[in-house]
């Protein structure tokens, strides 16, 4: 089985966004779907926008792995998996389409009003484990997502203190610095990800922080 029990005391609290990075819809819903294999999902978005009800969001996907995300680690535990088709880095990544933002809307809007969610716990897959990661990636548009609020008040904190408010641990923060000021900037919708610390990136970093 590519899935397990969702334990009764481990309720949804986030939304993981995935990029499938696979070649092609057929081979990314062959892997996602079939019960033998190592990873799962509960919802697969294609191109088009058709959304794709893989497992029950009461049920635990595999689909975060190695993850953490403030105090909480094993990711898959605690949340709902939502894969977007593209090729990704590997094979060909390309921008997500129009349709693709409209149905995660829509299942968004949906999945935060069954389980209370709060909007903030709209992640992707690079943010819960920026030493493996990179996906949804780049060319995912976090502006798109109607449930996120961003939020123009600066606070004064120190990179470190603003990746921990972020919700990185200290010790993600100590063992993977630079990765995880990529995955931000993924999050920032940056389209040049390396490793400049600009005053541009700790003002934009601190707008999104709250």
């Amino acid at each position: 089985m590519n899935y397990s029990t969702r334990d009764l005391n481990k309720t949804v609290k986030f939304i993981i966004i995935h990029y499938t990075g696979m070649k092609s819809f057929k081979d990314a819903y062959k892997k996602l779907s079939h019960l033998e294999s190592d990873v799962s999902c509960h919802y697969l978005i294609s191109r088009k926008g058709i959304i794709f009800n893989l497992l029950s969001p009461n049920l635990k996907a595999w689909h975060a792995g190695e993850s953490e995300w403030k105090n909480l680690k094993s990711l898959n535990d605690y949340s709902i998996g939502i894969e977007l088709e593209n090729k990704g880095h590997d094979h060909g990544y390309t921008p997500f389409t129009k349709e693709q933002y409209a149905s995660l809307n829509k299942l968004i809007s949906s999945l935060t009003f069954r389980y209370s969610l709060n909007p903030v716990n709209i992640l992707g897959h690079s943010d819960i484990s920026p030493n493996r990661k990179k996906d949804p990636g780049e060319f995912f548009e976090w502006e798109q997502i109607k449930s996120i609020v961003k939020v123009s008040k600066l606070k004064k904190l120190s990179l470190n203190g603003m990746l921990v408010k972020y919700g990185f641990s200290k010790k993600k923060i100590t063992n993977y610095k630079r990765l995880c000021i990529l995955a931000v900037k993924r999050k920032l919708g940056y389209k040049s990800i390396d490793n400049t610390i600009s005053k541009s990136f700790i003002k934009d970093f601190n707008h999104f922080i709250k």
